[in-house]
């Protein structure tokens, strides 16, 4: 199973994950890359391991589709597929979005992540309401804590 978990920064992806995915099933999450690389917090790294948590990440999700399909189970936060949305969708991905209201977004941002992630968060609702994501295939939908 290749279950890709998408929505906006802090509407719950990483803890939707750790709530559903098992022992032993690969999961790629940006965030615990750049930790295991070295970040000292979790939704603030430096520009040296971010770059690298970037490429890192790349990789394994190729990887991790690949085992996919051998019969792993596989999680991905992705919170803007873009290019590899082809490559998802070719593997029989079960897209999931989480969801929740601008406000919630954006309280929970000021509690738990650093100042920058309110841009991040306005981004992203504008992108969606511009009707970049339109694209995005049917999924399930879950509201989530950050």
């Amino acid at each position: 199973m290749l279950t890709v978990i998408m929505g906006a920064p802090c509407s719950g992806k990483s803890t939707y994950v750790k709530q559903h995915a098992q022992p032993g099933n690969i999961v790629i999450d940006f965030d615990v890359l750049a930790q295991a690389l070295g970040s000292p917090d979790p939704h603030d790294h430096s520009t040296p391991i971010r770059m690298v948590a970037i490429d890192m990440r790349r990789t394994a999700i190729r990887s991790a589709v690949q085992q996919h399909l051998a019969g792993a189970t596989v999680w991905i936060v992705d919170i803007n597929p873009g290019e590899r949305m082809a490559m998802y969708k070719a593997a029989g991905a079960e897209f999931v979005t989480m969801t929740a209201p601008l406000e919630e977004l954006h309280a929970r941002a000021t509690a738990e992540r650093p100042a920058r992630w309110h841009q991040l968060i306005n981004e992203h609702q504008a992108k969606a309401a511009a009707g970049a994501t339109s694209s995005r295939p049917r999924s399930k939908h879950a509201s989530g804590t950050c």
